[in-house]
């Protein structure tokens, strides 16, 4: 007789939009600290990093970017006895070079995939994810101008977990976990803004509901998307049945477009996890975020 395998807590630890690449978004800084990982071997010891042609050395902006990722590692480690740890990078890992940006710490693709991938063997080293303890990684695709066809590249770099159907990177990802159905996507419903944020998200929802009866499917309990450089949640119910919805938090700061489209929003980067307990209990955690306020003149 097989033996029933003993459920756990699980941690779903979600990843959006980190952009790697871009001047304005997550980047590692060393300098001679112990990371506990080993160095990146064009790192240069004084912060920057050394490409084929060309250093960069990070912003103010981007060093506080990546003590934020540091201190969100340590928090989610903290909780390492308790769970097992599901990582989930929702899309646009890296920034690749759209639109004739001039934003960019390279224009490399090649050299923005090795700062990607080393940024996420950090993050694993750093939350203490093992696959000893039943750990997964799925990495998920983007929006085609960021990320290309690189997301399958940084899989396999990675050693993420091959999708069913044997592929290395998913559009569009249903998990089971602890008897709860979780949907991953890049790009969902959009995040709103003011009186409105969360609206688009609620009603999404809500026709995801009837068309799940429609379709007789199984309907998703949490769904968490990114793309929108927003974090928003938010539920439906109804008839008892509880939806959550999550547009995750992102990992850049605004570009020159987004100044464009968005310039008196406040910049938030960060994660947003969510915990799922033996008995499929679900608890969305508080958003472990900074903003970027306002530097005002004075005159």
């Amino acid at each position: 007789m097989q033996a029933q395998q003993i459920q756990k807590k699980i941690k779903i630890i979600p990843l959006s939009d980190l952009h790697t690449g871009s001047s304005t978004a997550l980047f590692p800084y060393y300098d001679g600290t112990d990371l506990g990982i080993e160095p990146d071997k064009h790192m240069t010891g004084d912060g920057g990093w050394q490409f084929k042609h060309t250093k960069y050395s990070p912003t103010a902006k981007q060093y506080k970017m990546f003590q934020h990722f540091g201190r969100c590692a340590e928090q989610i480690a903290q909780s390492r006895n308790e769970y097992k740890f599901i990582v989930v990078e929702n899309g646009d890992g890296v920034d690749g070079k759209h639109h004739e940006t001039p934003q960019l710490a390279t224009r490399q693709i090649s050299e923005q995939v090795q700062v990607h991938t080393w940024l996420m063997k950090y993050f694993l080293h750093k939350i203490g994810f093992s696959r000893t303890l039943g750990d997964a990684l799925y990495i998920g695709a983007g929006t085609e101008v960021h990320d290309g066809d690189e997301e399958d590249n940084i899989a396999v770099q990675l050693g993420a977990d091959m999708l069913p159907n044997g592929e290395d990177a998913f559009d569009f990802l249903p998990m089971d976990a602890n008897g709860r159905r979780l949907w991953f996507l890049h790009q969902g419903a959009s995040a709103g803004r003011g009186l409105s944020t969360g609206n688009a998200l609620h009603n999404w929802m809500k026709n995801q509901y009837f068309q799940c009866l429609e379709d007789r499917r199984t309907m998703p309990d949490i769904v968490m998307s990114g793309h929108y450089h927003r974090s928003v949640y938010d539920t439906f119910t109804r008839n008892d049945v509880t939806m959550y919805g999550i547009i995750l938090p992102p990992f850049q700061l605004k570009t020159r477009f987004g100044n464009k489209v968005a310039a008196a929003e406040l910049e938030e980067v960060g994660i947003r996890t969510i915990d799922i307990d033996e008995q499929g209990g679900i608890r969305v955690n508080k958003a472990m975020t900074i903003k970027s306020f306002d530097e005002v003149v004075t005159v």
